[in-house]
């Protein structure tokens, strides 16, 4: 087999090649099959006029793993299986040719490895001219549900870094960042700039019902075990760096997928747990790398109750923020009066944890408002059973239950 430092640096092991031709009158005729023995296998052949600046005439179709994108997709934490079919035609001077043909796939498949997000079933048709490959049809399922569609241009020009102009349209999606976020979803994107540098998916994501669940009770402490892998391959040692997170600090500079991302929710932003049950709605922004997002924005209270043990507090007012991190922060506030007090409670913090406080007017020590606002008097005057049910409350509300 044969390789080269630029076969080698694409990822590509040794490639046989087998050619027969003639030569005369300043022109190279002939036919070759190309392969690596790992799915690559390409037949073909043309001419190559030799007088002057070379002029190729090429032809070559066959199958080509998508393999040997590995480690250019590696950077981006991705990994795409499965194989092309393709059909290239080379034609005019060497030194700048016409590349045209024809890709086309099926039942491949795409997975992010930082998200755990994959799209399976992937079908895609290519043409090429003109130095641009024109996506005619890409359709996929989304592996947590849902389906995608993708149409547009890539430039093919590898010193550009292979320029994107693509639309995608998201159908029926399902999210979730398996702790507290379940979305449902679709919307239309955009990828636009250099696939192998820094392209920007831009547009816009609809949220339908969206749940956040409130832990019922905390994880117990666990202490970080820190694991090696010695003597690793060196396959293992090019995926562990692909798949952490860059170091360098700041906005500036860096590569990757970056985000530029409108998220709407009129309404169906569901939280749910530990008591309680509201419904929000309304818009965030994400921005920054696709690996490490940065969410902004507010979903506002629309309607929602409290229950603790039995008793359904209405909320008066509440919000879900996003302030940088992708997990929301929680502020509802309920209001009621008991026979001896008007009673606050406010629900805040972030919502894999948030904190239950209880307040007064007249204010009272917060064991003291609980009594009041569930049984409607002093704790001096409560059952040894309404106090071990008063206890047991409030440890589910602190998540200790």
């Amino acid at each position: 087999g044969v390789q080269t430092s630029q076969t080698r640096g694409a990822g590509v092991g040794a490639v046989s090649v087998s050619s027969s031709g003639t030569f005369g009158g300043n022109k190279l005729t002939f036919n070759a099959n190309v392969g690596d023995g790992a799915g690559l296998g390409l037949k073909g052949g043309g001419t190559v006029t030799t007088a002057g600046t070379p002029s190729l005439v090429l032809d070559f179709n066959g199958v080509v793993p998508f393999g040997l994108l590995s480690q250019k997709l590696a950077a981006q934490g991705l990994s795409l299986s499965g194989t092309a079919n393709v059909n290239v035609l080379v034609r005019g001077p060497a030194t700048s040719p016409v590349i045209g043909g024809s890709i086309s796939t099926s039942g491949a498949r795409l997975v992010d490895a930082r998200s755990g997000l994959a799209v399976n079933d992937l079908a895609a048709d290519v043409s090429i001219a003109g130095g641009v490959a024109r996506i005619n049809r890409l359709t996929g399922t989304l592996s947590t549900r849902g389906s995608l569609s993708a149409s547009g241009t890539v430039g093919i020009n590898p010193a550009q870094g292979f320029p994107a102009d693509l639309s995608i349209k998201l159908v029926d999606g399902r999210y979730t960042d398996g702790r507290v976020v379940t979305a449902n979803l679709g919307g239309d994107l955009t990828i636009k700039g250099p696939l192998t540098s820094a392209p920007v998916i831009a547009g816009t994501v609809n949220l339908a019902k969206t749940v956040i669940t409130v832990p019922d009770k905390l994880p117990g402490s666990l202490a970080a075990l820190d694991v090696k892998h010695k003597n690793a391959p060196g396959a293992v040692k090019a995926q562990d760096k692909a798949l952490r997170p860059p170091t360098t600090s700041g906005k500036g500079g860096g590569s990757g997928l970056a985000l530029d991302v409108t998220v709407n929710a009129p309404n169906q932003i569901f939280i749910q747990g530990r008591g309680v049950d509201a419904e929000l709605g309304g818009s965030l922004k994400l921005t920054g790398p696709a690996s490490s997002p940065q969410a902004v924005g507010t979903f506002t209270l629309q309607r929602g109750r409290l229950s603790i043990l039995g008793k359904r507090l209405t909320f008066t007012e509440g919000t879900v923020g996003f302030s940088g991190s992708l997990v929301p922060y929680l502020n509802l506030t309920a209001t009621t009066t008991t026979t001896s007090a008007t009673v606050t409670i406010v629900v805040s913090g972030e919502a894999t944890n948030p904190k239950f406080t209880f307040s007064s007017v007249p204010a009272l020590p917060e064991d003291e408002v609980l009594a009041q606002l569930i049984f409607g008097r002093s704790m001096s005057n409560l059952s040894p059973l309404q106090i071990a049910q008063l206890a047991e409350a409030a440890g589910q509300l602190a998540g200790v239950g």
